[in-house]
C-alpha cells in the first residue's frame, strides 16, 4: 500500500533567536498548510519537533498550541515528537497533554506500516544534547520484534555518523549533534530486518546516509537561515512509501533535496 507522510521540524516560532528566525514560523506554516491540502493531500503529518524558540512556559505553551492547531488543519492525522527546546520550560507530563501524546516514545500501526516516535530527550543534556535511554532501548527491541509489516522510524536527534565539521554550531558543540545509544539502536533496526527508513531533524540541514541497508534522512528546519544567507529555509518535505518497498523524499524549500532508496 502507498502511504504520503509531510514530514516538518525545527518549525522554532517565536521571536528570532541566532540563525532561527522564529518570526517566519506561521507564515511558513500557513503556506506548508496550503501545500498539504491542496498539492501533496499526505495520509499523514509527522512534527519531528523543535515547534518553539521557548522564552517562558506561558508563551512556549501558547506557540505549540498555535502549532498543533495549524498541522491539525490539514485535516489528517498529526503525530509529534518532543524537541529539546519543547521541553525547556515545559515539563513532559504537561507537553503530552499539550500534544495528545500517550507515552514520551511509542509506536502504532498506520495504512500497513508500523511508526515508531522515539524520544531523544530521554534525557537532554546541557539543553541541546539528546539520548536514548537504557529503558527506551528495551522497549525498542521488544516493539521490533512483535512488529508485522515495514517499519519506520522517526527521532529528533540523529541516529547516524553524519559529519558536521562545516555546521555552523554543531563544529563547535560536537557532543550535542548525536544522540548518545545511536550505534545501539542502529543494531536494533538492522537485526529486526523490518526498518525501511529513519527520519529526524535537530541539525537544521538536509542529509542522507545508508547504514546496513537503512536510509537515515535528516530534514532541514523549517525557519533557519544559516545557509541560506539569512533567509529561512522553508524546508519541510514530502515522503512516499511503495507498497513497503521503495522510500522516495522531496525535500521543498530554499535547498531542495530530492532522494529514492532503493
Amino acid at each position: 500500500m502507498r502511504l504520503r507522510i509531510g514530514l516538518i521540524t525545527d518549525i522554532h516560532s517565536g521571536p528570532d533567536m541566532d540563525t532561527r528566525l522564529g518570526s517566519a514560523a506561521f507564515p511558513l506554516l500557513d503556506r506548508f498548510v496550503k501545500e498539504m491540502s491542496r498539492r501533496f493531500r499526505p495520509d499523514l503529518i509527522v512534527d519531528l519537533g523543535d515547534r518553539i524558540n521557548d522564552v517562558s512556559a506561558s508563551e512556549d505553551v501558547e506557540r505549540i498550541g498555535r502549532v498543533k492547531s495549524r498541522l491539525e488543519s490539514v485535516g489528517v492525522p498529526v503525530l509529534f515528537l518532543h524537541g529539546n527546546h519543547d521541553l525547556i520550560n515545559i515539563d513532559k507530563r504537561q507537553m503530552r497533554e499539550l500534544l495528545g501524546k500517550k507515552s514520551d516514545y511509542e509506536s502504532m500501526d498506520f495504512m500497513g506500516y508500523h511508526l515508531v516516535l522515539l524520544n531523544t530527550q530521554d534525557p537532554t543534556f546541557g539543553g541541546v544534547g539528546g539520548t536514548i535511554s537504557e529503558d527506551q532501548l528495551r522497549w525498542l527491541d521488544e516493539d521490533l520484534d512483535r512488529c508485522t509489516g515495514p517499519v519506520l522510524i522517526f527521532s529528533h536527534h540523529p541516529l547516524d555518523e553524519q559529519k558536521f565539521d562545516s555546521h555552523w554550531f554543531f563544529a563547535k558543540h560536537p557532543d550535542f549533534a548525536l544522540a548518545v545509544n545511536r550505534e545501539r539502536s542502529r543494531a536494533l533496526f538492522a537485526r529486526s530486518g523490518k526498518v525501511k527508513a529513519v527520519f529526524n531533524g535537530h541539525m537544521h540541514w538536509n542529509n542522507v546516509e545508508v547504514i546496513d541497508g537503512i536510509p537515515y534522512i535528516t530534514i532541514g528546519s523549517l525557519v533557519d537561515g544559516g545557509l541560506t544567507d539569512g533567509r529561512p529555509a522553508s524546508a519541510f518535505a514530502e515522503v512516499t512509501l511503495d507498497e513497503g518497498v521503495r522510500v522516495s523524499v522531496e525535500v521543498r524549500g530554499e535547498l531542495p533535496m530530492s532522494f529514492s532508496y532503493p
